[in-house]
């Protein structure tokens, strides 16, 4: 019998032909060839590529044997018509035995091996047919090997076939494209679609190539407005008329909902068995497919279900959303029950289930991009109607910077004042200074007002309310953080990790290792960071729920983690995972990924791409209607330091400039939460801009003051970063020092692992070590003078390397004096006597 090993291709006469488009899937091939199985079984509803795969199989490892390959189409035939097609393509004349003697003496006795396709076997066969079958399994003969497709698992002896090694089956998970395969498929049949348009196709097929094929060939026509529906008609035919009536309806109905169960359908069907309806369907393959390990819970898939779903008559759907209503209360359900109390029409009834919702609720899975929709559904009386609902709210849209809305949400809580007892009107303004004193530092207005609430708060809120506890003890760590405060800064995160275990939420327990890990990153220490990072996705592994919004924060730490290190390809891969996330679940931190993706595109030179980046930042944060300031400054800032990339420094002194007169004057901003160094790195880059023009005496005194400030606050890769601005400063200005300083930076950068500070100084190892000429020039003046030896004039320097003209004679005048001399030609030749050119 032909092994794994063997791969003499079969005479493609043999096959049928693969379907245009085809894209080849050697990695299930292969787990095919992998064991030499009796049975290879593809159990799976229409349209997930089963016939394919198995002729793609055949094509590479029928070896040199014979394949007879009967497409049965579904139909139930007896023994005597499957023997007599097998006769036939064998050009043997039929035995004159009982079926199960005579398929057996037509198989047994070859001097060659011989592959059987069962193709599209029936769901609903004759007993005979499949009594045939398994007697057939049972014999083992040794030239056999059966390979069967299937929409309905067959009822033969699979256990013992498994025991014995005799099985190898494939379901619709196994079989289902991957993401990598998926867009393979777009790319070819339709290249232009849109990433977001992807996107949506692959939430709504989630790998089942039919649906794809049908939905981008036929463009995906909408059956609503009355066009033609290939999906349609191709549900029609492969499904639909293979069920009964009442199967038929029930699917309609299951359409309807966003899981399914057993239970559940006993429950909504009572009088005609859901239990055994819905089993049925099950066995047909009617597209439920599996929403957990157990299968306990599934869920029509959503492509299908869009088609189906008119099918049932609008009345009837309300009546089951109703229905579904009270069962999902019933089993604690809550946000199930939500969800159909708003498509039955009742929200009334969805605000009262919404007041359920317990506090780590909001943080968990996609929870925050589902209170945010329910917003738009739900009536503003309703989400004001009580104390907890406003507060559930404000929080919300607190963590999702939506900070007006939060501003007239928590305002709100005040009609509710006075309650009937005083323990009531305590805990009710508690809760009022929590979200005050949140929303005040979010909005970096005053970090005294923002303590001040905060520490009053925690003053007076009951243990029960430890989620507006817990936010008041990150946000009180993360103002110290910002100031100096080293010491409160882990009396406050030591306290609150300790109410978030004494509660059992890992969830909260993550959200504030998030600020140590910060903490940890300001202060350079990254190995620490990447410890309690590693045990942070540990934390979030133990839960059975996929933790979009902490998922999404963690990945993108790690790739700021990696884009220290320079590894440039590991931090788009957790890059483009943590930006999915935070999309998902409409977490704000997505604008973290969009600006790590512009710093990596910056990095490898691809300016056109880093901006595009930032654009699709921007409008990113107007559709989530983020508060403008909590992002406007963070986006300025990294324009301005891929600008620098390109030298084009003449354009950063007025954005830098700009942004400075919010954290200077008689009340200057508090820095943001999330992002206490962007005072600092933007005082940075307007000093580097002044050098960079040459103004160093200004550079200087922007600088000296910035490290002694780095310096309190521990930062110390920023300060680093400014000790290199600084030298080079000290290099302009002729100071003795300079080489000292810089020597003492790139020891300190290299101790750190800074290798992303290392990567822009072109021999920093050299300059570190040695003091010698490398650090004589910046990197941008080195190119600058590479143009100048090759014989550019002024104006194609400038159009090379992104910069005006006026840039260029600043960069050449300082190259000029630092090397002592008094023209272009004169620099060349000192610089290569340097060494500096080649």
């Amino acid at each position: 019998m032909p092994r794994s090993g063997q791969t003499t291709p079969v005479p493609s006469s043999r096959l049928p032909r693969l379907p245009p488009g085809h894209i080849p899937r050697p990695g299930l091939v292969e787990r095919l060839a992998a064991q030499d199985a009796q049975l290879r079984l593809l159990s799976a509803p229409a349209g997930f590529g089963k016939s394919v795969l198995l002729n793609e199989f055949l094509r590479t490892h029928g070896g040199n044997g014979r394949v007879i390959w009967l497409n049965l189409a579904g139909q139930a035939l007896s023994p005597g018509q499957l023997i007599a097609h097998l006769a036939s393509e064998l050009d043997r004349d039929l035995p004159a035995l009982p079926a199960p003697q005579a398929l057996q003496q037509l198989l047994a006795q070859r001097d060659a091996p011989l592959w059987l396709v069962l193709d599209d076997y029936p769901g609903q066969p004759p007993a005979e047919l499949d009594d045939c079958i398994d007697q057939l399994l049972a014999r083992a003969l040794p030239e056999l090997r059966l390979l069967v497709s299937t929409r309905q698992r067959p009822d033969w002896n699979l256990p013992r076939l498994l025991l014995a090694g005799e099985l190898l089956e494939l379901d619709a998970r196994q079989l289902a494209f991957d993401r990598e395969h998926y867009e393979r498929l777009v790319d070819r049949l339709a290249p232009q679609t849109a990433a977001a348009a992807r996107d949506e196709l692959w939430r709504a097929t989630e790998g089942w190539c039919a649906g794809v094929r049908l939905q981008l060939t036929g463009g995906s026509p909408s059956c609503a407005q009355g066009n033609h529906c290939w999906l349609k008609e191709y549900l029609d035919h492969e499904l639909l008329n293979r069920l009964s009536e009442d199967e038929a309806q029930c699917l309609f109905a299951l359409a309807h909902l966003p899981k399914v169960s057993a239970a559940l359908c006993q429950q909504l069907w009572e009088d005609c068995d859901g239990t055994a309806l819905f089993e049925r369907l099950l066995a047909r393959q009617a597209f439920c497919m599996p929403l957990d390990e157990h299968g306990s819970w599934y869920r029509v898939l959503p492509v299908v279900a869009r088609v189906l779903r008119h099918r049932l008559s609008e009345a009837a759907a309300t009546r089951l959303h109703l229905a579904a209503c009270r069962v999902f209360i019933a089993a604690g359900q809550v946000e199930d029950a939500i969800e159909q109390a708003l498509c039955a029409g009742q929200p009334e009834a969805a605000a009262n289930y919404l007041e359920r919702l317990g506090q780590e609720w909001l943080t968990g899975e996609q929870h925050l991009a589902r209170l945010l929709a329910w917003r738009s559904r739900l009536p503003g009386t309703l989400l004001e109607s009580t104390p907890r609902l406003l507060t559930l709210n404000a929080w919300g849209l607190l963590v999702s910077w939506r900070l007006d809305e939060a501003d007239a949400c928590i305002a709100k809580l005040g009609h509710f004042l006075p309650q009937p007892s005083a323990r009531r009107n305590r805990k009710l303004l508690a809760n009022w200074q929590a979200l005050r004193g949140v929303l005040i530092a979010l909005r970096s207005q005053s970090a005294t007002h923002a303590v001040r609430h905060c520490r009053e708060a925690l003053a007076e809120l009951p243990e029960h309310d430890w989620m507006a506890i817990l936010f008041c003890h990150s946000t009180l760590a993360r103002i110290a953080l910002a100031e100096g405060a080293q010491d409160e800064v882990q009396t406050h995160l030591h306290q609150a990790l300790e109410i978030a275990r004494r509660h059992g939420s890992l969830l909260f327990e993550v959200l504030i290792n998030l600020d140590c890990i910060r903490l940890l990153l300001l202060r350079g220490e990254h190995g620490r960071a990447q410890a309690l990072l590693d045990q942070s996705f540990v934390l979030i592994g133990q839960r059975k729920q996929v933790d979009s919004l902490l998922l999404g924060r963690l990945h993108l730490i790690q790739a700021e983690l990696h884009l220290i290190a320079d590894r440039l390809d590991d931090a788009e891969r957790a890059l483009h995972t943590g930006l999915r996330e935070a999309r998902a679940c409409a977490d704000p931190f997505a604008l973290a990924g969009f600006l790590g993706l512009a710093e990596l595109h910056a990095r490898r030179g691809h300016f056109d791409q880093a901006f595009q980046e930032l654009r699709e930042a921007e409008r990113h944060m107007h559709c989530h209607q983020v508060w403008r300031y909590a992002y406007s400054g963070l986006l300025n800032l990294q324009r301005m330091r891929v600008l620098a990339r390109q030298g084009r420094w003449e354009r950063i002194g007025p954005v830098a400039l700009r942004i400075r007169r919010y954290f200077v004057g008689e009340r200057p901003w508090m820095p943001q939460l999330d992002y206490p160094t962007l005072p600092l790195r933007n005082q940075l880059l307007l000093a580097r801009s002044r050098l960079e023009t040459g103004h160093a005496e200004e550079a200087e005194a922007l600088l000296l003051p910035l490290l002694d400030r780095c310096k309190v606050l521990q930062f110390i890769p920023l300060v680093c970063e400014v000790q290199l601005a600084l030298a080079a400063a000290w290099h302009a200005l002729g100071r003795d020092e300079a080489q000292g300083l810089q020597r003492q930076a790139l020891e300190q950068a290299e101790r750190l692992g800074l290798a992303c500070l290392l990567r822009d100084q072109p021999d920093a190892g050299q300059a570190a070590g040695s003091g010698g000429q490398a650090s004589l020039l910046s990197q941008r003046e080195r190119a600058v003078l590479q143009l100048l030896a090759e014989g550019f004039s002024n104006q194609e320097i400038g159009g090379t390397l992104f910069i005006s003209v006026n840039t260029v004679k600043t960069h050449t005048k300082k190259i000029n004096s630092k090397l002592g001399v008094k023209r272009r030609t004169q620099a060349v030749m000192r610089a290569k006597a340097l060494g500096l050119l080649v």
